[in-house]
């Protein structure tokens, strides 16, 4: 295509966008006139810019650049540009040029993208270049494209990304590599990718098999953001964006790639994050099953299904668990309203199923392959057919296979016997160890007052080693006590029912550092590994790597390719940095609730700014600073300006590392506050990415936030769980036990309590089971002690209103929430005044104090239901009309959460 010939199809195209849609048809048979190819390249370039508006990886004017690179031979392989030299061209498309190149000063290889000379002069596309370059930049997550640099050089524009050696999802469709874990895991991290694009601001709009590239580590890499939108101008990137903000597109503008459309994009409506979402169920069910949900001989046909039929069950393909067809289904609904609503909550299922399966949940369905992909299965064949022929084909070579593994079994436990028998010292099979627990190290020099670094090194080991599935691992909050304690480290092991347990001590003297570790098998006192490490304590950091490294060869843990990363994932490189954040650390761990000083809290916080100043990437120290700011202000002082600070510290660390579980516990501290509105939805679903991101780290919050929407059984379960992990925490069974005395369920109460701490009734079970004769002098007795608080005025009240005193009772209402406003418990109050004025049957007032309770982050309907002491009220229309809003209410978190 000549220069000339070049301006002229511009020319046209320019002038056709600018001609109202249904009014361009004889705009081009007038422009063109009689010249058929001209007016079938103009046609194309418009067609083209109707699918992509943006210039990354995917922009307008498709036709003219593949024609030019048609015409052209390429001249630039061998040159440098900027400091990328050029070795091989990579493919031809809408954006241009893609080349492989070597970054000279870093010795990487790139993937250099050229904006083509044309658009260079187009001020409106330059702009939207690099508006969507940085957009893409700001991306910073495992599972996206990195771009690395976008620059200008003798007028030519281009952007350097990171360059991904692997296969495309579809070529491995294709080559049928895929089983069940495969499919959930890549599902999961390209959910992980959306996560990070929503959480600026940016919906990518064209999910599919060819954008996600898989590399041969396990890593999949979401490509082309090319279709993308971004949610809110730049320069500001809210970090804080919510990814169901709205794109504004022109109305009737068919956007993507039409198998993996949504039903809003297939009309050309506005469109958000669940787009996104709608699209990955499509992904994952053509994992699953071989082909797309929704098929058709033409584009039409396929829109038409989307808007109008269902998909084949996934059952009809292949045999799939319960929960991942469940998962595949929500995200394929229809209506947008009820699917998934954010990628974070798609995740949190993905997590939860991955861990199900590798842990053996769905063994027997895990570790059967998919059926193969053919060309023609996606679109146009039978895949129940085939899918049925290969299980014909198993079915016939069923008995020999069987046969076959019981004689290798046999022999292997043959051998195994034989060689164990003669080698008693073998060490334990990795069968035997389910559990470990890695003691605080001890410091040999206590005068050096570093106990924080062994219980720092502790911490760390305890954060990677807890990453392998197949592994219980205690968490640091379950050993810090052994800090301060000299016990035997086999006793501290049984009290904590593991099978083997990390001790070891350390001499921290300069810039010196020795650490001796000795891991024990708990049955029988066996050492499984001994060993020291005398290094600089610049080197701390490979000590730990190598503890991990050794634990988890000596246990016999086999690890994934993802496991093994995160093994060797290092928070930060500066030493000193992490001797200031274990001593936050130390000292955050201390802290305490409101009535109390938070000097300890105020150190944490002191150490680790510290931390940051030495190393601002340190993303643990900044999630953990944001934690302590709201801490502070939720139970000491400091108010909206501190939960400000905490929120962008938060913003902070999760830029700089997306999977962080501890941003996603402190924002749900932070969201259920009076400082958010008691954001319950909110809580709850941050509180569960972070038990999908890390199952180690101990989530009582999560059970905390069940009981108080009302999601009992839920909120055993959580719990149980949390002591699971965590069996000697007293903080977890006071909380236990304290749940179902704040439930009105008294038996249950004196039951556990019995259990947890051999202990017998108290006063608040008095009350509950309306033994006033008993709860008297226990009340009096505790009001004379310490009448100011509100405890012992909230139980003499009650005491009152049960003996029918009702004016005496409701005349101390005032003086228990004088005190309580801001208080965490403060809806647990209202509720007892809510109470108070029931048994009176002043519904007017009760009402008025439930209504709060339920505001004020307390929305429990089931315990609304029970108990007895609303009797009075419950044939009142305005009770009975509030609670039909609460059951409709925690219908919705039990069918959200259940």
């Amino acid at each position: 295509m000549t220069p000339e010939r070049y301006r002229k199809v511009g020319e046209i195209y320019h002038a056709a966008l600018g001609v109202d849609a249904d009014k361009r048809a004889a705009f081009l048979e007038s422009a063109c006139a009689a010249d058929a190819e001209l007016r079938r390249e103009v046609e194309s370039l418009i067609n083209s810019h109707e699918q992509a508006e943006d210039f990354i990886d995917a922009p307008a004017l498709t036709v003219a650049v593949e024609l030019l690179a048609a015409e052209k031979p390429d001249t630039l392989i061998g040159q440098t540009i900027a400091r990328y030299r050029v070795l091989s061209l990579a493919g031809v498309g809408g954006m241009g040029r893609v080349y492989v190149a070597e970054d000279t000063a870093l010795g990487r290889r790139v993937a250099l993208k050229l904006l083509p000379e044309y658009l260079t002069h187009d001020r409106n596309q330059v702009q939207r270049f690099h508006q969507e370059a940085r957009a893409a930049s700001a991306l910073n997550h495992p599972n996206i494209l990195t771009v690395y640099e976008v620059g200008e050089i003798s007028g030519a524009k281009f952007i350097a990304t990171e360059y991904v050696d692997g296969q495309t999802l579809r070529v491995r469709m294709l080559l049928g590599e895929l089983d069940l874990r495969e499919a959930v895991d890549i599902a999961k991290q390209v959910a992980a990718a959306l996560v990070a694009a929503h959480a600026i601001g940016i919906v990518h709009r064209d999910i599919k098999p060819e954008n996600v590239m898989l590399r041969a580590d396990g890593y999949a890499k979401v490509l082309d953001f090319g279709l993308a939108k971004l949610t809110q101008n730049l320069p500001e990137l809210s970090p804080a964006a919510e990814s169901k903000t709205v794109l504004k597109t022109t109305p009737g503008m068919v956007m993507g790639t039409v198998a993996y459309m949504s039903p809003e994009q297939a009309r050309g409506k506005e469109v958000d994050g669940r787009t996104d979402i709608w699209s990955l169920g499509v992904v994952l069910y053509e994992m699953l099953t071989g082909s797309v949900p929704f098929t058709g001989e033409t584009s039409s046909d396929v829109l038409a299904a989307i808007l109008k039929a269902e998909p084949p069950p996934l059952a009809q393909y292949t045999e799939t668990p319960e929960e991942l067809q469940r998962i595949a289904h929500k995200c394929l609904e229809k209506n947008r309203a009820e699917r998934y609503q954010t990628a974070k909550d798609l995740l949190i299922d993905l997590r939860r199923l991955k861990h199900r399966l590798e842990v053996g949940a769905e063994v027997g369905r895990s570790k059967k392959s998919l059926p193969r992909r053919g060309s023609g299965v996606a679109t146009s064949g039978n895949p129940v057919i085939s899918s049925r022929l290969s299980t014909v084909g198993l079915t016939r070579n069923r008995t020999l296979i069987l046969i076959t593994l019981i004689g290798i079994l046999m022999t292997a436990g043959l051998v195994y016997g034989l060689f164990f028998f003669r080698n008693p010292s073998t060490p334990a099979l990795q069968s035997e160890i389910k559990s470990l627990a890695v003691l605080p190290l001890k410091s040999l020099n206590r005068e050096a007052r570093d106990d924080y670094l062994g219980l720092g090194i502790a911490d760390t080991i305890i954060g990677k080693v807890s990453q392998v599935g197949e592994l219980t691992v205690r968490p640091t909050s379950a050993v810090r006590k052994y800090a301060d304690q000299e016990m035997d480290s086999l006793e501290a092991a049984r009290q904590l029912q593991v099978d083997s347990v990390l001790d070891g001590n350390f001499l921290h003297a300069g810039d010196k550092l020795r650490v001796s570790v000795n891991l024990l098998r708990v049955r029988d006192g066996a050492s499984l590994w001994a060993e020291s490490f005398d290094m600089r304590f610049t080197d701390i950091f490979a000590i730990q790597d190598k503890v991990s490294q050794e634990i988890t060869a000596r246990l016999r843990l086999k690890l994934s390719t993802t496991e093994q990363a995160r093994l060797a994932k290092r928070h930060t490189t500066n030493p000193e940095a992490y001797s200031y954040y274990t001593k936050a650390m130390y000292h955050f761990s201390k802290r305490v609730f409101s009535g109390y000083s938070q000097e300890e809290t105020d150190a944490a916080i002191d150490l680790l700014k510290k931390a940051i100043e030495l190393d601002p990437n340190y993303a643990l120290a900044h999630a953990d600073l944001g934690y302590a700011y709201a801490w502070i202000a939720d139970f000491k002082q400091g108010g909206p300006g501190l939960i400000a600070d905490a929120k962008g510290e938060l913003r902070v660390a999760e830029r700089l590392d997306p999977q962080l579980a501890e941003v996603h516990v402190a924002r749900s501290f932070i969201d259920f506050t009076h400082y958010e509105d008691w954001q319950l939805e909110a809580a709850i679903q941050e509180a569960r990415m972070a038990e999908q991101l890390d199952p180690s780290i101990p989530n009582d919050m999560l059970a905390t936030l069940y009981y108080h929407v009302g999601l009992d059984e839920q909120a055993v379960k959580e719990f149980q769980l949390a002591m699971e992990q965590d069996p000697t925490s007293e903080l977890l069974k006071r909380s236990s036990v304290t749940r179902l005395s704040l439930l009105a369920r008294p038996d249950e109460w004196l039951a556990l309590n019995q259990k947890l701490f051999n202990r017998g009734p108290d006063i608040r079970y008095y009350l509950e089971k309306r033994m006033l004769k008993e709860a008297a002098p226990l009340i009096e007795q505790e009001y004379t002690k310490h009448p100011d608080e509100p405890e012992s005025r909230r139980d003499k009240a009650l005491l009152l209103a049960l003996q029918g005193k009702h004016r005496e009772a409701q005349a101390a209402v005032p003086r228990i929430v004088e005190k309580l406003r801001r208080d965490k418990a403060y809806h647990h109050f209202t509720y007892d005044i809510a109470r108070i004025y029931a048994l009176a049957d002043k519904s007017e007032e009760a009402l008025k104090w439930l209504r709060i309770t339920a505001n004020e982050g307390f929305p429990c309907y089931t315990l609304f239901a029970r108990d007895a002491f609303l009797d009075p009220i419950r044939k009142d229309p305005a009770f009975i009309q509030f609670m039909v809003e609460m059951k409709t209410r925690w219908e919705g978190y039990r069918r959200e959460f259940g």
